[in-house]
């Protein structure tokens, strides 16, 4: 497997997911962290900690997010879903592949729309 990566997801997997959306969702919507993190209640720094991946929301914060951003939980569920689909494939392919393992954090460190484009690159290639 790859680093601290398992088949069972955890902490760290998660944040690197769905801290990315949150802020995502933000920005398309032009709030900046004071905008949301008032209209959710919660602090700017902690609002920042989430985007970053370095806390994990609770399903309740979950749930404030989604309601200012305009969308609902399923929303999370979904981009948790596909982003473990998306590593899972890439997985298979950097393991077939010649690219060091040291570096294989790294890779799936990046946002998700960049594993994506490396997923679909590397699938490509091997047509």
């Amino acid at each position: 497997m790859v680093g601290t990566r398992s088949a069972k997801q955890g902490p760290t997997e998660v944040r690197q997911r769905i801290g990315p959306a949150i802020r995502g969702l933000r920005q398309q919507q032009g709030l900046s962290l004071s905008d949301l993190a008032e209209q959710t209640g919660i602090s700017v720094s902690y609002l920042s900690r989430l985007e970053k991946g370095r806390s994990v929301p609770s399903f309740t914060l979950l749930s404030r997010l989604g309601h200012v951003l305009g969308v609902d939980i399923g929303y999370f569920v979904q981009t948790e879903e596909e982003a473990q689909q998306v590593d899972t494939d890439l997985q298979v392919l950097l393991e077939s592949s010649s690219l060091p393992k040291h570096v294989w954090p790294e890779i799936f460190g990046l946002s998700i729309d960049t594993r994506k484009a490396l997923l679909k690159f590397m699938q490509d290639a091997t047509r």
